[in-house]
């Protein structure tokens, strides 16, 4: 029995690569020998974290490196440098404002990205800029920081990072990109361009401890950004990182670099046409291959015409409830269509995927009946409460029912929006996404009890940046319940 079974939970045979909500990726022996290695003895963690910084230069050709509290300690950490360099009357007041003064972080428009908002934990308000005059302008009057870069939108920008780097230099502004989601290289592609700044994922591609990040680049910020964090009394204190996983990241980033990455990117590839091959003769599936994000192919399996009434929520579902369990992603994918990657699955891993596809898209499916709706009027203005952790939150439900189908807005203390839904036969289901620093905030209500005067159920709530939309992302922060009663005039 794993450890998981104890917890009374089934692991996943994880079609999805290494994303965070399933589990990052599996550690490779020599990094699960070093973490545990690392855990029978004491150390300086200074000394630690200088002989650290030296090997990851050492490995990347950049000037210096820390290892963080997975990437986005990273950009926590180097922010904070940005802002409060070494400086310790700055360092213990982020993330207040010094003086009162302005804090803004730049950004080309289009990059706003989820994790975002770890460089907002350092006080800093990000703004983004369309091209290089609203750069230099902006450059010119606001108190910059830092311009921060979403590394993989840099190919189609408007505006691009070579554009950036010299007006950033003739203003004593560092440049931090954000890689996490690249593969590592030597001599590392950010800094050795003139970037100030780089932050990879160690628990994703390089199979490291899913909780530890790097933080590579110019060594005065670099070593700021390790005193602005742990085992010191400052900014990042709460990011703390153990001396098991600073051991763990170098032993995965020797790995990385002594790796075969032709020989993983044919069995990458042969994976996936296995797979494509084992689905082919399923009439009506469409099939491609592509290759995103570190060069790992993907097999995009399209369903639309072979089973047009099972939706993506229904398939996940039912090849959850197998066992083994398999685990489809959204990531990528539609409402009849899925994205497999072959980076976490081996040979044996393929073919249950492959037998467990083969049942699912050939089965025979009749379109559900849905019962009618339920009959009541609920068009009108509703005052409705959401039972939020430590005190409720009152909001507003602004509906108009036409047949089927019910719109209307959602009211909230931070502003409205347009939502829309159906009803069902006990009530409805209605969607409304508001936007809120870059991302999508999704409240999606569903009410399992309605009548005319009053109504309750549940809302599942989530977010994702543009490029991370779907089931997964939009119900990550769980489900509350709501009820609501006709608003009263006033």
């Amino acid at each position: 029995m794993s450890v998981f079974q104890k917890l009374g939970i089934e692991p996943v045979v994880n079609c999805g690569a290494s994303r965070s909500f399933y589990g990052s990726s599996i550690m490779s022996d020599p990094v699960r020998e070093a973490i545990d290695s690392a855990s029978r003895d004491y150390v300086l963690m200074s000394e630690l974290g200088d002989a650290v910084g030296r090997r990851l230069s050492e490995l990347t050709g950049a000037e210096w490196g820390v290892v963080s509290a997975g990437s986005a300690g990273g950009l926590a950490l180097g922010t904070a440098a940005c802002i409060a360099a070494n400086d310790p009357l700055r360092m213990l007041r982020l993330p207040q404002p010094f003086h009162n003064e302005e804090r803004v972080v730049l950004t080309p428009k289009g990059q706003r990205f989820a994790y975002d908002q770890s460089v907002r934990l350092a006080g800093a308000r990000i703004i983004e800029v369309s091209d290089v005059a609203e750069l230099a302008e902006a450059l010119g009057r606001r108190h910059v920081v830092m311009i921060l870069l979403f590394g993989e939108r840099d190919a189609s920008s408007s505006l691009k990072f070579d554009e950036i780097l010299p007006l950033a230099r003739k203003a004593g502004v560092p440049i931090l990109v954000d890689a996490a989601s690249e593969p590592l290289a030597c001599p590392e592609h950010w800094t050795s361009r003139g970037a100030d700044l780089a932050v990879y994922s160690i628990g994703k591609l390089i199979r490291g401890p899913a909780a530890a990040g790097l933080l590579l680049g110019r060594k005065p910020l670099v070593q700021a950004a390790w005193f602005n964090g742990p085992p010191h009394q400052s900014f990042g204190r709460a990011m703390k990182i153990a001396k098991e996983e600073m051991v763990g990241a170098v032993a995965a980033v020797e790995q990385w670099f002594a790796r075969d990455l032709e020989a993983e990117r044919r069995q990458w590839r042969l994976r996936v046409q296995t797979l494509r091959d084992r689905l082919a003769a399923i009439p009506g599936l469409k099939l491609d291959i592509s290759a995103l994000a570190g060069g790992i192919p993907r097999l995009k399996i399209d369903w639309s015409e072979a089973q047009p009434n099972l939706t993506f929520r229904e398939l996940r579902r039912e090849l959850l409830e197998r066992r083994p369990r398999i685990l489809i992603d959204d990531y990528g994918g539609s409402e009849h269509s899925t994205m497999i990657s072959p980076f976490a699955l081996g040979d044996e891993q393929i073919d249950l995927v492959g037998d467990a596809l083969q049942v699912a898209l050939t089965a025979a499916r009749q379109p559900a009946a849905a019962p009618p709706p339920i009959e009541v009027e609920i068009s009108g203005q509703w005052t409705v409460t959401l039972d939020f952790a430590v005190r409720p939150a009152v909001h507003q439900l602004r509906l108009r029912r036409e047949g089927g189908r019910l719109e209307g807005q959602h009211l909230t203390p931070f502003g409205e929006v347009a939502a829309s839904g159906v009803m069902t036969e006990n009530g409805f289901e209605l969607q409304a996404f508001h936007m809120v620093e870059g991302n999508t905030v999704s409240f999606r209500f569903v009410a399992e009890n309605c009548a005319s005067d009053a109504m309750s159920g549940f809302v599942e709530l989530g977010a994702a940046a543009s490029h991370t939309k779907g089931p997964t992302t939009f119900g990550q922060f769980g489900r509350i319940a709501f009820s609501a009663v006709p608003a009263t005039e006033t």
